[in-house]
């Protein structure tokens, strides 16, 4: 592979916009801040330093590093082994494959690869394809980077709904790979198809990827004004996008062309602009060789030789701190040579010379070595291709024989599918039974709940009934007795008088006596004022006699609930009280009634003796019965903590949230 070809390879993993270099800071400044406000959402702050770290990867790798290794750290602790970990994991490969670190970056990508696939994280999946093609792209493996992108493109292609967008980076990767195989005019289709969807996009970012492959394309195959025209678009998209490392790769080999075309003008202004940092950008070791060169190269021809010297130096340095450059050293190599043997200092121009020759066979020598494996792989591609069509008429010959064979097998299918019918007939058959069975069962249930609300109905009735015949009678009866002695005349104004007194106050607690039968019946408060007042009601009342201490807690209760759900829960208070004062000997009844998390637990308790709940709930009395059916028109659960011989008993019913419908 020569050192022109490789000096732009690029990483296509996401979909994240650039925008304009101003507008990225602060964009990226504003990326940094959702990520460090812990008061977003763990979903938004690490998707923000995603996209973070990506575009940092491509301005400021140790940065870049840096962030993604601690966020890492952050994201295990919080959340281990989650989507966010991997998502922010494969950043990391990317910084290691575009650094040249393959070996690592392989690895990560593999294990994502494993990981997405456990987990049927399908977008994953496929840019976990694609960033080994990359990987294997760039250790010149094609083969493998062809059947990884083929795997992605496949995968993005099946996917419903799946729009071109989606496998647009996997089209213009496959056309890297055919162009590292110098199959120039399937690279080029390839990247035309790309072109064109991203001008759909309008992805600056994208076009400047396409036309940058293009120009390489074209170069190689010697149509220079193709190459420039498409290198220029390229500088364009790159500045729009905010892409420094393709912005400055590009104006590098734009550089070399125009200096191989005797251009030196716009070749050096190509250069400088290629090694002028002042946007904040930090030049790879690579790049920065590959421009050096290039500019020493260029002063050489044009004679300026101080000029070249200076160039070729500074090129030195970079080889020294990065010895693995040497075999992307060779122009360097020849300009220091050239130089030398101008100053006249032969000794060190032969010298150069030596290392140029040098590096030279040993590139010829790889280069050599990679075109047989280049020609291998072509091979086998148009093998491949050969066995498909081989394989298609083996398919045609084998057809023939299945339609022989088709009767016989038709037959048995049908017998098949005979006895696969009668087995889901039946199968269905005992499905719809056992689904009836459970209907009749959910039937017989609301049977029970409604006899068993008649029965308490019937119930309230006859208590009602009783109420009215023994309360009353009574004072019926005073009544007749003494308005038949205020008619009889000859009772004195003295006694007249006093049975006035009495009649007064038969009436009064005859007022009273209607009051509690209505009460019982349905009190005013609970329908007016809502559950809350009705309880406090009822407390006061029981309060007043003095003889048990009722209190209340309400706890998250801020809104009135459904009418029927606050009478039920109303009569489960009053029946079980009730029967605390009648049998318990209880001193003190505390009444709870709580909102959390969308459920409602009722809970009565209270400190008098306890009973053996078994023979209470299997008993036939009313008022159990009455709080049961209750509970159930509820939906609720309904827990009864007792222990005969022991003080205390706990009653609790929880039931889902019903707010007031108007």
């Amino acid at each position: 592979m020569s050192a022109f070809r490789i000096t732009l390879l690029f990483f296509l993993v996401l979909a994240i916009p650039f925008c304009s270099w101003g507008m990225q800071a602060d964009r990226l400044d504003s990326l940094e801040k959702v990520y460090l406000d812990r008061k977003n959402p763990d979903s938004i702050r690490y998707k923000a330093v995603q996209e973070l770290s990506f575009s940092l990867i491509f301005s400021d790798g140790p940065k870049a590093k840096k962030l993604i290794q601690e966020t890492l750290k952050t994201i295990q602790k919080e959340v281990p082994n989650s989507r966010f970990y991997y998502e922010i994991y494969q950043n990391l490969g990317i910084y290691y494959d575009v650094n040249q670190e393959t070996d690592s970056s392989r690895q990560i990508f593999s294990e994502i690869l494993q990981k997405s696939k456990a987990q049927g994280w399908s977008a994953m999946e496929q840019r976990s394809y694609n960033n080994l093609g990359m990987n294997s792209l760039n250790s010149s493996d094609y083969r493998s980077a062809i059947e990884y992108f083929s795997e992605a493109l496949e995968l993005s292609r099946a996917k419903p709904g799946a729009k071109e967008g989606d496998w647009v980076n996997y089209l213009s990767n496959l056309g890297l790979a055919n162009q590292e195989l110098e199959l120039y005019d399937q690279a080029i289709k390839y990247h035309l198809e790309a072109l064109t969807i991203r001008e759909k996009l309008e992805d600056s970012n994208g076009m400047a990827i396409s036309c940058a492959n293009l120009g390489i394309c074209y170069k190689l195959m010697g149509e220079l004004d193709q190459a420039i025209g498409y290198f220029q678009k390229a500088i364009d998209n790159a500045r729009e996008a905010g892409n420094k490392v393709l912005y400055h790769r590009v104006h590098d080999n734009l550089g070399s062309l125009y200096i191989g075309q005797k251009d030196y003008k716009k070749g050096l202004e190509m250069l400088q602009i290629a090694l002028d940092t002042s946007d904040g950008f930090t030049l790879d070791p690579k790049m920065k060789l590959s421009i050096l060169s290039n500019s020493a190269a260029a002063y050489v021809d044009l004679g300026q030789i101080e000029k070249a010297l200076e160039f070729a130096q500074k090129g030195n340095e970079v080889l020294d701190e990065h010895p693995d450059l040497i075999n992307y050293s060779m122009t360097l190599k020849n300009a220091l040579a050239k130089i030398y043997f101008r100053k006249g200092d032969f000794e060190k121009g032969n010298a150069f010379l030596e290392e140029y020759q040098e590096i030279s066979r040993k590139v010829f020598n790889e280069e050599n070595a990679q075109l047989l494996t280049d020609l291998q792989v072509q091979y086998d591609l148009e093998k491949k291709e050969s066995q498909i069509a081989l394989q298609r008429a083996e398919l045609l010959e084998k057809s023939a024989t299945l339609q022989r064979n088709y009767f016989a097998f038709a037959a048995l299918g049908l017998l098949l599918l005979f006895l696969g019918a009668t087995f889901i007939y039946y199968q269905n058959r005992n499905k719809r039974k056992q689904e009836l069975l459970v209907k009749d069962r959910e039937l017989k249930v609301k049977e029970a709940y409604i006899q068993a609300s008649l029965e308490s109905q019937e119930q309230e009735r006859r208590r009602m009934a009783q109420d009215l015949h023994d309360g009353f009678g009574q004072y019926i009866s005073a009544l007749r007795m003494y308005v038949s002695q205020l008619k009889n005349a000859q009772a004195k104004e003295e006694l007249k008088a006093e049975l006035v007194g009495r009649t007064d106050s038969v009436l009064d607690e005859m007022s009273k006596e209607i009051s509690n039968v209505v009460y019982d019946l349905m009190p005013a408060t609970l329908i007016r004022f809502g559950l809350k007042s009705a309880l406090e009601d009822l407390a006061h009342r029981i309060n007043a006699g003095q003889k048990v201490a009722v209190e209340l807690q309400f706890e998250g209760i801020s809104e009135r609930l459904d009418e029927l759900v606050e009478i039920n829960l109303f009569r489960i208070c009053q029946e079980w009280i009730n029967n605390i004062l009648k049998y318990a000997g209880a001193k003190n009844i505390l009444v709870s009634l709580r909102q959390q998390a969308g459920w409602m637990t009722l809970s009565i308790m209270d400190d008098g003796m306890g009973f053996d709940s078994a023979v209470f709930v299997h008993s036939k009395r009313n008022g159990w019965k009455n709080i049961n059916t209750r509970a159930g028109l509820l939906n609720g659960e309904l827990q009864l903590n007792t222990q005969q011989g022991i003080q205390g008993t706990e009653l609790h019913v929880k039931f889902s949230q019903i707010l007031r419908t108007n």
